[in-house]
């Protein structure tokens, strides 16, 4: 799925699991997740004031909800990646800002589901944290994925 489409999740679907990335690999070796892609618009100074606003407002939402995985203690050494369970359907719907953002500045970004996207190091009742089974040099652009979403909006 391409620059701001998805199909929609359903509360309790069962499914693949669910990430939102944009088409640029990062320091973990795959395509960089859709809050660190805000992150890179807001450190290059390309969100304006009101963006920048909104996007503090979601990624504070997220982090008053969203357990934090322990990998991130230590700045995610071991390289893990989230996707989001088919059942975080109420976290799915609240990243549609952030996909507005993308679409407004110009990047873009896939839905991608996949049934097994790496060695699950990490569960909660939203989310995993995989080690990936193949990584990329960072900065690697990346096509549509293989696997990817349907056609309504929203990594």
């Amino acid at each position: 799925m391409t620059h701001g489409s998805r199909e929609p999740l359903r509360e309790g679907e069962s499914g693949p699991f669910v990430r939102f990335q944009v088409r640029y690999c990062g320091r973990l070796g795959v395509p960089v997740g859709i809050f660190a892609a805000c992150h890179h618009l807001r450190s290059a100074g390309r969100l304006a004031p009101a963006d920048d606003e909104l996007f503090t407002k979601v990624d504070d939402w997220f982090i008053a909800r969203l357990p934090y995985p322990p990998f991130y203690a230590d700045g995610n050494t071991i390289r893990a990646v989230p996707w989001f369970k088919p059942g975080a359907s109420f976290l799915i719907d609240a990243l549609a800002p952030l996909e507005d953002l993308l679409r407004r500045y110009g990047v873009a970004y896939d839905v991608v589901r996949s049934p097994d996207p790496g060695t699950i190091i990490y569960e909660d009742d939203f989310q995993i944290g995989v080690l990936p089974y193949v990584r990329r040099p960072a900065g690697s652009q990346v096509g549509a994925p293989a696997v990817s979403g349907g056609t309504g909006p929203y990594a």
